[in-house]
């Protein structure tokens, strides 16, 4: 059994302090050191107990901190996260993980060089529902995957002109700033980096840029389609995500999915699997034996077993939100202590922001890496 390492937090805004609730639930950690800019808002988040700061050097020279938890604007993520490896420091960062792919290279050389671990929050790939669809692809049961789509309604509620979201300066951009999320759920799915990226983006008569698209390409195997507005009132807010495989959809609903379909047809050894994977949730809506289970499309055939389909719940959406926060931490722990590897590693974080890059900077077709 470990001793809990000492997470130091860097910026209370909304999400910060709610990484400090979640953080607060875990043994792995203890939170020791907040800092803000903002003094009292620190001291207002600070935990009992915990050092107080209004300068990020201050936090970097406390001996309790271990990880630093990153939760400022985009901007500051990859020095702030270069700063914590060349102190000695582990690094949790909130997404993304830089807004220049310098930055993002600076951070890892960095913490490949002090000998630290640096992990990015992807909460989706921790979500319950978001695993059980990869599993799903990569278990062949529905056979390959084809497309992905994102569409993603999000709300300007709290976005007012003059809010940093709307600077890309500051905040990359959306396809930086939110996009990276969904561009790095496609690439673990199609399970390589995309070799052409197209977008284009909308403005508003005052010059915001609130809607942008992006098509990725992942050679013949896969093509990948991306739309985000922040246009839209709270309460009509809309995210879907749609998985497209040569037999079969899933279809994931919410930005914190709630809700999972799955409809498809499949052959014997997949339904076997997705029985053994969904166990009630699976529906076989027919069955087909001999003849009746051939079916034949673009001059080959299939010998399909069933018709199914499935409705997977999730609907304590801030509990699995905040879940999955603590199992990125947790993984970030468990590496530290050489016990696995990490699920996020750096240069995911540096792949999904190439993308999102070449997405904002129009048609692009390059080698999605840079030498580390």
């Amino acid at each position: 059994m470990h001793e809990p390492l000492g997470v130091g937090l860097v910026g209370t805004g909304g999400f910060g302090i709610f990484c400090l609730a979640a953080f607060a639930e875990m043994p792995e950690v203890r939170v020791v050191a907040v800092a803000d800019s903002d003094l009292a808002r620190a001291q207002a988040a600070t935990p009992t107990g915990a050092s107080v700061y209004g300068d990020y050097a201050a936090l970097l020279a406390d001996p309790a901190v271990q990880i630093v938890a990153i939760n400022t604007p985009p901007h500051l993520h990859a020095a702030m996260a270069r700063q914590a490896a060349e102190a000695g420091m582990h690094v949790f960062v909130e997404k993304p993980l830089a807004t220049s792919p310098d930055g993002a290279v600076a951070a890892i050389r960095a913490a490949r060089a002090a000998g630290v671990q640096i992990t990015v929050d992807y909460v989706l790939r921790h979500h319950p529902l978001q695993r059980l669809a990869s599993r799903i692809v990569h278990g062949g049961a529905l056979g390959a995957l084809r497309h992905w789509s994102l569409e993603n309604f999000a709300s300007d509620d709290a976005l007012l002109p003059g809010h940093w979201f709307w600077d890309a300066a500051q905040s990359g951009g959306i396809h930086v700033e939110h996009g990276v999320h969904f561009i790095d759920l496609c690439n673990q799915l199609a399970r390589r980096a995309p070799d052409m990226v197209s977008g284009c983006v909308q403005r508003r008569s005052d010059g915001r840029a609130d809607r942008v698209s992006a098509t990725v390409r992942y050679g013949e195997e896969v093509l990948a389609t991306f739309y985000h507005s922040f246009n839209q009132i709270g309460r009509t807010e809309q995210t879907t995500i749609r998985i497209n495989c040569e037999r079969g959809h899933i279809t994931l609903s919410g930005w914190i999915p709630t809700r999972l379909t799955l409809t498809g047809l499949v052959e014997k050894a997949g339904l076997d699997a997705l029985q053994n994977l969904l166990g009630e949730s699976l529906e076989i809506v027919e069955r087909f034996e001999g003849e009746a289970g051939l079916f034949r499309h673009g001059g080959s055939a299939d010998h399909i077993a069933a018709s199914i389909r499935a409705d997977v719940q999730a609907l304590d959406r801030q509990g699995d939100y905040r879940r999955a926060i603590q199992a990125g931490l947790r993984n970030l722990v468990a590496a530290i202590h050489g016990e696995e590897a990490l699920e996020v590693r750096p240069e995911d974080g540096l792949l999904s922001l190439l993308v999102a890059l070449a997405a904002t900077d129009g048609p692009c077709g390059v080698p999605f890496s840079v030498e580390l």
